[in-house]
């Protein structure tokens, strides 16, 4: 599941601020929204975005990719602490597309080879993409 952050939005800064005004939106929104000043849950999750968006846009080369997968108008991934830079948005998306088929032909030509560990391999992999799935959803 993804969902587009926008982190220029949730700093309340304009996508071309500097580091310096990106660094003062961060520290009047982490003194509003910080757990030991407010209790509700609403600020627990708000803090989190905050940090995401610091994160991303506090360094440069991540801050440049976000702006790249911006401007192509790709989805960010909502997991937080947020966007990975390394692999662009939509090639990660085609990426997860195909990896159920590319462990499936591999699980085959392993199996074709010895069929204990090509099942053995089908089932590792099985389980492994379960549970990254589920962590997915957690965050």
């Amino acid at each position: 599941m993804t969902q587009e952050y926008d982190y220029y939005a949730i700093l309340q800064v304009h996508p071309r601020a500097e580091k310096e005004v990106i660094e003062a939106a961060y520290r009047r929104l982490a003194t509003k929204y910080h757990p030991d000043r407010n209790s509700s849950p609403e600020a627990t999750r708000r803090m989190k975005e905050i940090n995401a968006a610091y994160e991303v846009l506090s360094d440069p080369e991540k801050r440049r990719w976000y702006d790249a997968s911006r401007r192509l108008g790709s989805t960010v991934p909502s997991g937080i602490p947020g966007f990975r830079p390394g692999v662009s948005p939509s090639m990660s998306k085609a990426i997860r597309m195909l990896l159920p088929f590319a462990v499936f032909a591999v699980s085959l030509i392993i199996m074709r080879l010895s069929p204990g560990l090509g099942l053995f391999v089908l089932l590792a992999l099985l389980a492994l993409w379960t549970y990254n799935s589920a962590a997915r959803r957690r965050q």
